[in-house]
């Protein structure tokens, strides 16, 4: 656990500790929140402030305030105490953190990860108010107090050795199962007469696997479809995911969803390593710039056959607008962020996802030790590149409401889980 240093006053009673381990989770809290002194001393919010939530402190309140990881809960509770907040403003806090997630994902769902929706500023404008209003009722006026101490713990819970020492506590992961952050979402609209509140169900970003799982085979490319949906029908594809702790876990939930942040980022499966394309491949002619080719990982949108497997296509993505094949046409390539012609994307390791590695707020748990957010925070979501946007928090998974609840979390819950995705394609 970290050092704290009280804040002068900031002393709750036994009942109100007992209280916050009721609203934040099942683990004893101990000590005050060195955070909040560190940040408010750092920003000089110590008095009230009426500046406006941003969508980035939006999603740090997310990730520390509605949180699903005792380990994160008991960092959130312990901060609350050091604002000298009740019990009950520490309640509020959660809640009205949760409600702005599930207000954006009504007026803004771009705003939280979802790529089939164009961005809508002044519905996400309405839920920041809402949720700016709250907060200021919740902590008489010391938002700003509130936010730099989120940002703070955000930045402490993002590192390796945090996680290390207090999420996963020495316990190695089977292979194929990898520890990932995961966000809530529920989806209107379900295949097999799934239900949206009580069925299981996750998203995951690689639209492929969605159009599988719902017999949309004609979305999926040829040269994909042996690997999505070898039956030439509809597929089922399904992820084991349990809680941080390995203590919670539901089986064989179903992908019926693409998301959260991008629509092609299979990130489970390994890189291309071949600058020589397969004569399967659909390349367009002439290509757009000589050496277009020649760079491994953006050669890797083409599988190389059943032998050579289904490989990571985020990185041709990251280069080319899409509308449909072939690949590399001239009229496609747009790159965004810091990447171009002659300056290729930067090679991500197997199971670190786009969102963790490009996020603003900075993931610490598997892959990407840059010392800028990759490519600048931008990411590709969708093939025709309408909605592409900035990537806001690392999430890899998006998990249903019974999801949350078979962890054991409320929804809606962000939170570190263990997913198996050792059977995907």
């Amino acid at each position: 656990m970290r050092k704290r240093t009280a804040l002068a006053g900031a002393v709750i009673s036994l009942t109100g500790v007992l209280l916050a381990a009721l609203l934040f989770g099942n683990g004893w809290l101990t000590g005050s929140s060195g955070a909040v002194a560190r940040a408010a001393t750092q920003s000089g919010a110590t008095s009230a402030s009426q500046s406006g939530v941003t969508i980035s402190d939006t999603q740090a309140l997310f990730f520390v305030w509605a949180s699903g990881t005792p380990a994160i809960q008991r960092l959130a509770a312990q901060d609350c105490a050091s604002l000298a907040l009740s019990a009950q403003q520490c309640a509020q806090v959660s809640a009205a953190t949760r409600a702005a997630w599930l207000n954006l994902g009504a007026l803004d769902p771009s705003a939280v990860g979802r790529p089939d929706a164009r961005p809508n500023l002044a519905g996400r404008a309405q839920a920041l108010g809402a949720l700016t209003a709250s907060l200021t009722a919740a902590t008489n006026g010391h938002v700003a107090a509130l936010l730099a101490a989120t940002r703070t713990t955000m930045t402490e819970i993002s590192q390796p050795q945090w996680i290390s020492a207090n999420v996963l506590n020495g316990q190695s992961l089977p292979a194929g199962t990898v520890l990932v952050w995961a966000t809530s979402f529920s989806q209107k609209t379900l295949p097999s007469g799934l239900n949206t509140r009580r069925s299981p169900y996750v998203a995951l970003p690689d639209a492929y696997l969605k159009y599988a799982n719902w017999g949309q085979v004609s979305n999926i490319p040829t040269i994909y479809q042996m690997y999505y949906v070898p039956s030439g029908t509809t597929a089922h594809w399904t992820v084991n995911v349990a809680n941080a702790q390995g203590t919670r876990s539901v089986s064989n939930v179903l992908v019926t969803d693409v998301g959260p942040w991008n629509e092609d980022d299979n990130w489970w499966d390994p890189n291309g390593t071949s600058t020589t394309l397969p004569a399967s491949c659909p390349v367009a002619s002439p290509l757009p710039f000589a050496d277009a080719t020649s760079d491994a990982l953006v050669d890797g949108i083409c599988p190389s056959g059943a032998a050579g497997g289904n490989y990571r296509r985020i990185y041709y993505y990251l280069l080319y607008q899409h509308y449909g094949l072939p690949f590399f046409q001239s009229a496609g390539y747009a790159p965004t962020g810091s990447f171009a012609d002659g300056s290729w994307p930067t090679a991500l390791a197997q199971y670190c996802s786009e969102a963790a590695a490009a996020s603003t707020n900075a993931d610490g748990v598997t892959c990407y030790s840059g010392a800028a957010p990759y490519n600048n925070t931008n990411g590709g979501w969708l093939r025709n590149s309408t909605y592409d946007s900035g990537i806001t928090n690392q999430s890899s998974i998006d998990l249903s409401p019974a999801v949350d609840k078979d962890l054991g979390w409320s929804y809606p819950s962000s939170g570190l889980v263990q997913v198996t995705v050792s059977a995907l394609p």
